[in-house]
């Protein structure tokens, strides 16, 4: 059995992993490093986030199977993204977690000054695996939105 020292030490090693696996998955999106995104995924793990043509709250789930296709289609088709993840909320409960975090997101159509920015938060759940922390469900609510959102020509 564990002292409360060592599972206090346990629990802030824990949120110090589950923070740096939000932290990954910001960079890799902006950075488009597709295949770290990915990797930060459970098998089964899926992104649920609110389709941006649905004006009755639709949503899209994409699996991580459909992940390393669908993500160079639909954020790499911007000129840059700059992911922000905040305010990091961590519930441990053994081998799997849960978090919000506050989100700002801005996506480069063209030049620097064509732009569209979103708000809101991140509500994740994790699993401990032996490579460590992973997603097993990150779903995505917007608050706000400025600037106007379109799609943009592939490849632009």
């Amino acid at each position: 059995m564990q002292s409360n020292i060592e599972s206090q030490l346990q629990w802030l090693i824990d949120r110090a992993h589950i923070s740096d696996l939000l932290f990954s998955f910001a960079a890799s999106l902006d950075n488009k490093h597709w295949a770290a995104y990915v990797e930060n995924f459970s098998d089964g793990g899926f992104l649920d986030l609110p389709d941006p043509k649905s004006t009755d709250g639709a949503r899209i789930v994409l699996p991580k199977s459909r992940m390393l296709e669908a993500l160079p289609k639909s954020l790499g088709r911007y000129s840059a993204t700059h992911h922000i993840s905040t305010n990091h909320q961590i519930t441990i409960a053994g081998c799997e977690a849960s978090s919000r975090s506050y989100l700002q997101a801005v996506h480069v159509t063209g030049a620097l000054t064509d732009h569209w920015t979103a708000g809101g938060w991140y509500d994740c759940r994790y699993r401990r695996e032996s490579q460590g922390w992973k997603f097993t469900q990150v779903t995505l609510t917007a608050l706000w939105l400025e600037g106007e959102v379109r799609p943009i020509a592939p490849g632009a």
